[in-house]
């Protein structure tokens, strides 16, 4: 069976906007998926900090390195057992892996012990990591998003593809959230990604392109490096979300290639 990366954003399975907040119909949503498609592919799970670890990370003024790190640990590993503790008692073979536990930064890049994600996924288990703060060689800590944590695990694992499963259907023209004219881009390759990143740039504005802009690129490295495909689907939409992360033909949806 392929070996899929399946990321569960976290603006899909909380509200960004609602501090602590858990979208308990993305969570089901992604249950069913799982339940589908776990027979069907070997999986590794990750997930978003969301409405848990950003609003820790923005008041680090506040709280200073040393606590904001404890507190990212918290609130990370409290979403990700509301999620584990949910796919468990659905009957989902899960293993929670704790990011910080197995990647380091060392001031010049990522040191990973990859080692427990691949003896589960040996072992029929589904390893679910997560975007987390990790101890930082030459400082406190440093964010690693579960896209960087993806690019790393790829180095070591190799993947047939990676799934992004999000609120919207893919990557659109503009916010869909907010504009009923945006338009859904079902392909970003090395022939348009330029063209695609500066519309979204002028449409989306600073912020959200940051998140947006890093996730593209970061796809657009593994696929040109690697030859791994990235898939953006709704996790609304069962169906499609099945399809992307078992090799099918999916309706709507964003493929990055090269």
């Amino acid at each position: 069976m392929d070996l899929v990366f399946v990321k569960a954003g976290g603006s899909w399975i909380t509200f960004k906007d609602k501090p602590f907040s858990i979208d308990y119909n993305a969570l089901e949503k992604l249950t069913e998926i799982l339940l589908l498609s776990s027979n069907k592919a070997k999986i590794v799970l990750g997930h978003g900090g969301g409405s848990f670890a950003h609003p820790v990370v923005k008041s680090r003024q506040v709280y200073g390195d040393r606590k904001t790190l404890i507190l990212c640990h918290k609130a990370t590993k409290t979403l990700n057992q509301i999620i584990v503790t949910k796919l468990i008692d659905h009957g989902l073979d899960v293993l929670s892996i704790q990011t910080s536990s197995i990647v380091l930064w060392n001031g010049r890049g990522y040191r990973i012990f990859v080692e427990p994600v691949k003896q589960a996924i040996d072992k029929g288990l589904i390893p679910i990591v997560y975007g987390d703060c990790i101890l930082d060689q030459y400082s406190y800590y440093r964010v690693i998003s579960t896209e960087e944590l993806f690019a790393v695990l790829t180095m070591e694992l190799r993947p047939r593809r990676i799934v992004y499963l999000e609120r919207v259907s893919g990557i659109y023209t503009k916010d869909p959230m907010k504009y009923s004219d945006a338009k859904l881009i079902p392909l970003i390759n090395k022939e348009n990604y330029k063209e695609i990143l500066d519309l979204l740039e002028e449409s989306y504005g600073i912020d959200v392109t940051g998140g947006m802009k890093t996730k593209i690129e970061k796809a657009l490295e593994l696929a040109k490096e690697y030859g791994i495909d990235s898939i953006i689907v709704s996790g609304y939409n069962v169906e499609d979300a099945v399809k992307a992360i078992t090799g099918g033909m999916i309706k709507r949806g964003t493929l990055i290639t090269w």
